[in-house]
């Protein structure tokens, strides 16, 4: 008894201790969130087009990039369409020159304290000059020898298979070749007999004649067996994969992606190169080397491949390669057997080879590396890889999102937006990092960040915690304005109009991005998507979906191997816990997964799947019977659940859904969930183009909430909220496409007789800012606070800022200095063709009246100014005091402190886009601009490129209506 006491001592010092760290925690992370960190900025994809530079002007771009917030670029030579001739040639990828123009772009962007990186290509794949044949990307070749039964000779000769040395348009091949016509780089690979009109059903049937046959004379010198045979000699050259838009004078072959050997080449020499200008990789701003996207179409081999297979698979290759020209020489279920395993295969080599050896030649320079490694992958891309644990191999995952630019497969997938997957990959694998490679369009300079922001949003609810924009072309300074361009992604440079107004867009991404980076995601059930390569996640709630209001993640076999059970729930290597496991249908399982089911259902888990045929390696005895054990309802350690949903069973369960609300069926708000440090946030948006409204519980307990805003970085604590034994009840209204956090952390919670527990009015804007509630629509609303309730009669007080308005413009492509507007409408409405077609920055001005009482101001009175409509950006002044730029809905300040009684200065600077004057000069002749993009698509016109002359002009300027709304706190 004595020693209570102590103990007592003991476990309140803990609790005092986890107290602390938990506030420390809270308030790093609201600190980084106020001003986030240089690591959780966005960057972007530095286009150098057909590797002609300007070393002058990347000085004034790295500048530009680091005043508007972007953290680093991946400097990304690539060349461009053969359609454009504007764009002249540079000197080689990583020749001196070229290697200088580096040295400057990396000794700039650490004077800004930027990161960069660099690919390891002009464009991609991986490869360049300097891959020699016996390095270079390889593919299987074939000929083949009818024997009929009359023949009775034993020395045949067999022809050498036909290598291209022309493509299909009549252009030579990459591929090298000897004065006797033969390739530079071949190899023999065997040599197989099968009975000619057959369909092999058993491969005792086909021999292996390969040690009758005499390379050096090409002849077979076999006793034929009684019949017809078909004689099959298959060989492995160069393949006719080269670079895919390389610049003109830095073609070459890819690489040979599944030989270690030809990735250790690859890398050593561009990192030899890269030391000539960099001595020491750690004391630079070069901080990973990108590997992007695996686009190579042609049939793949590799020298290893024989080995690796029979390792993997416990049989021989060769009896099944003319199984690879045509599947229907075998039976149809030993065509699917063999072609499972020959892709499975292909994955291990490439992953073992290529993305893994990256990781240690990168890792052991102080470097990391990052890739799109799992694609865009199948089913867009031939990429032979199981994604999730080639994205796990490497340092940093990157995938990919397009705006505007849907691409569907048959299974209503959008095989453009690679974000969950990735960001799954990421989890599972400990990654932390999930790049994308953002914003991704055909659009040219049709849109601006609020027209990306949706997408963003969505990607961000997907996983991403990393913008890498796509794209920031280098603009050589002789070339005229808008400039030439890579031919897809945003142009986020710095000849974009509106670019030296998006540092508020970035840092409302890098808030975001800096949240998600810093916590773990949190889901209710755990997806595995099945053994089969290529394989593909999909985008979020598309392959798989649980039900309005709970999230999955997604696992693969390696991952699911490694799976333990916690309290009844699974848990992931990262500690991650999950309520229940479902597996995707499908026809056989692999036998490890199938013994872990078992080791899991013992432990208690709940797994719901489809029994499976057979197992995905030869059967046994022993697999047959563990299916059918596993799936049997009565069997006392536990069994598969066949006949319920994961929705189904969660509700089974008592398990409410994270997120819901009235009507959350039709997903008017989106969200994902995060946690750490017992601290949850909840990234909300609306999906929705108009002001949605919702009553929404989150399933939390004994937690108060918070609203950190990512547009300004504040933060606040709503008053009106209601707390039950199972979750948080809050009114939330979300402009047009409007995202925010709601952050639930233990704290005191309002005495319950002092705290509005709800507002019964299901349409109003409510508006918490600065630790008050508002309200932004007229109406009579019912506050419930304990047992009591009251009426609050809530009403705007506005004041149009009308009349006319003073334009003024900056003195290029022939407008007039100012013109007088009578009221408010688009540039493109004008009269004046200079103006209609005006691209540009230009300046509002006027001054208004406006009288203000103190003496009836109410306490937490607000006057906001609301801009109505605009386009694009713009940048807003009253009295001489910056209020910021309006870049998305709402577009409207706080004023209260600013505005004055009688006369007010407002002045609003707009830029918009390129696309109106590019179509004016289409249409007009006029000279004010050169691109070399003729064509663009435009929203609506999905994958359909507009002439410019065709191009809808856009909506320019400030449209409003402008107002000032006067406000006051719900009481």
């Amino acid at each position: 008894m004595k020693k209570l006491p102590f103990v007592f001592l003991i476990l309140g010092c803990l609790f005092g201790s986890q107290l602390v760290l938990s506030q420390n925690r809270y308030d790093a992370l609201k600190k980084g969130f106020e001003t986030p960190p240089q690591y959780a900025r966005p960057k972007v994809y530095y286009w150098w087009l057909n590797g002609y530079i300007d070393t002058n002007r990347i000085k004034e771009e790295i500048k530009a990039m680091h005043e508007v917030g972007i953290m680093g670029f991946d400097i990304f030579e690539i060349g461009v369409n053969a359609s454009d001739t504007v764009t002249p040639a540079g000197p080689a990828f990583l020749s001196s020159e070229s290697l200088q123009a580096i040295k400057i772009a990396l000794d700039e962007a650490k004077k800004y304290g930027m990161e960069a990186g660099l690919n390891m290509a002009s464009s991609w794949n991986a490869g360049g000059s300097w891959v020699t044949p016996e390095f270079a990307s390889k593919a299987i070749y074939m000929s083949k020898t009818k024997i009929d039964n009359t023949k009775k000779q034993q020395k045949i000769k067999l022809p050498f298979p036909e290598v291209p040395k022309n493509d299909n348009r009549g252009q030579e091949t990459i591929i090298k070749f000897n004065r006797n016509g033969k390739p530079v780089y071949y190899r023999e690979i065997a040599v197989v007999a099968l009975p000619s009109k057959e369909v092999i059903a058993d491969t005792a049937k086909i021999i292996d004649v390969t040690r009758f046959f005499d390379p050096q004379s090409e002849t077979l010198n076999w006793q034929v067996p009684e019949g017809d045979w078909d004689v099959y000699r298959f060989i492995t050259s160069n393949s006719t994969e080269k670079l895919m838009l390389p610049s003109p004078n830095s073609t070459g072959p890819i690489i040979d992606h599944f030989d270690a050997n030809a990735t250790q080449m690859h890398f050593d020499y561009v990192i030899e190169k890269l030391k000539t200008i960099v001595p020491d990789f750690r004391d630079s701003s070069l901080k990973s080397l990108y590997l992007a996207s695996y686009e190579a179409r042609g049939m793949t081999w590799t020298p290893s491949l024989p080995v690796v297979f029979r390792d993997m698979h416990r049989y021989d290759i060769y009896k099944f390669l003319p199984l690879l020209f045509n599947k229907d020489l075998y039976q149809p279920s030993l065509a699917e057997r063999f072609q499972t395993d020959f892709q499975k295969t292909l994955s291990e080599l490439m992953i073992n080879n290529f993305y893994r050896k990256a990781k240690e030649i990168t890792n052991s320079y102080g470097l990391k590396i990052n890739s799109e490694s799992g694609g865009p992958g199948y089913p867009l891309h031939n990429v032979p890889v199981e994604p999730l644990k080639s994205l796990g191999a490497i340092d940093i995952p990157r995938g990919e999102f397009w705006i505007n630019h849907n691409r569907l497969n048959k299974d209503g997938i959008d095989v453009l937006r690679m974000v969950k997957e990735v960001s799954a990959a990421s989890h599972i694998y400990q990654r932390k990092i999930v790049e994308q490679e953002a914003f991704t369009t055909f659009q040219h300079w049709q849109e601006a960040p609020s027209d990306m922001k949706p997408y963003g949003d969505r990607a961000f609810c997907e996983g991403m915690n990393k913008v890498v924009f796509h794209g920031f072309t280098h603009y050589p300074g002789n070339i005229k304005e808008p400039g030439s361009v890579y031919s897809a992604g945003t142009h986020y440079n710095l000849k974009n109009i509106w670019f030296p107004k998006t540092e508020p867009f970035n840092d409302y991404l890098s808030r975001v991005s800096f949240i998600l980076q810093e916590t773990d995601f949190y889901a209710d059930v755990l997806y595995y998507y099945g053994d089969r390569t290529p394989n593909f996640t999909g985008h979020k709630n598309s392959r798989f979906a649980v039900g309005p209001g709970y999230d999955y993640e997604v696992i693969n076999t390696e991952i699911f191997t490694r799976l333990t059970v916690e309290n009844k729930k699974l848990k992931l290597p990262s500690g991650a816990i999950f309520e229940l496991l479902y597996l995707e249908p499908e026809k056989e399982m692999h036998p490890d997964v199938l013994k872990k089911i078992e080791d899991l259902l013992r432990q208690g888990a709940q797994i719901i799947g489809e029994k499976p045929l057979r197992v995905s390696v030869r059967d046994d005895n022993e697999t047959k019977q563990l299916i059918d054990k596993l799936w049997d309802k009565n069997n006392k350690s536990g069994f598969v659940i066949t006949d319920a949903t994961p929705l189904g069973l969660l509700k089974k369960m008592n398990i409410q859904p994270d997120v819901s609300y009235p009507g959350f069926e039709f997903n008017d708000f989106d969200y994902t969930h995060y946690k750490t440090n017992g601290m949850d946030f909840y990234y909300i948006r609306n999906t929705r183009n108009h002001w949605v409204s919702k009553n929404v519980a989150f399933r939390q307990q004994n937690k108060i909430p918070e609203i950190w805003n990512p547009q300004s970085g504040e933060t606040d604590s709503p008053d009106i909220y209601s707390l039950n034994s199972a979750s948080v009840s809050i009114p939330v209204s979300l402009p047009p496409y409007g995202a925010i956090f709601y952050v639930f952390r233990k704290g005191e919670n309002r005495a319950k007789y002092d705290q509005v527990t709800s507002l019964n009015q299901s349409d109003s804007r409510v508006f918490t800012y600065r630790n008050r509630t508002y309200i932004l629509n007229d109406g009579v609303f019912e506050l419930n606070k304990g047992s009591q309730n009251y009426v609050f009669d809530n009403h705007i007080s506005m004041q149009p800022i009308d009349g006319a308005w003073e334009l003024f413009f900056p003195g290029v492509f022939d407008t007039p200095e100012k013109v007088i507007l009578p009221e408010l409408t688009s540039w493109t409405e004008s009269k004046n063709e200079k103006i209609k077609y005006y691209s540009g920055t230009a300046t509002y001005k006027k001054t208004f009246q406006y009288d203000i009482n103190s003496a009836f101001k109410k306490e937490g009175q607000k006057i906001f100014l609301d801009l109505g409509e605009l386009s694009k950006i713009g940048s807003v002044i009253l009295n001489d005091v910056s209020l910021g730029i309006a870049w998305t809905k709402p577009y409207w300040f706080d004023v209260t402190d600013i505005i004055r009684p009688g006369d007010n200065t407002l002045v609003i600077e707009v830029a918009n886009t390129w696309s109106n004057r590019l179509t004016g000069d289409a249409i007009t002749g006029g000279n004010y601009t050169d691109t070399n993009i003729n064509a663009t698509n435009i929203p609506g016109l999905n994958k359909v490129y507009v002439p410019w002359t065709q191009v809808p002009l856009i909506k320019s300027g400030l449209l409003g209506p402008v107002t000032l709304k006067t406000v006051n706190p719900v009481e």
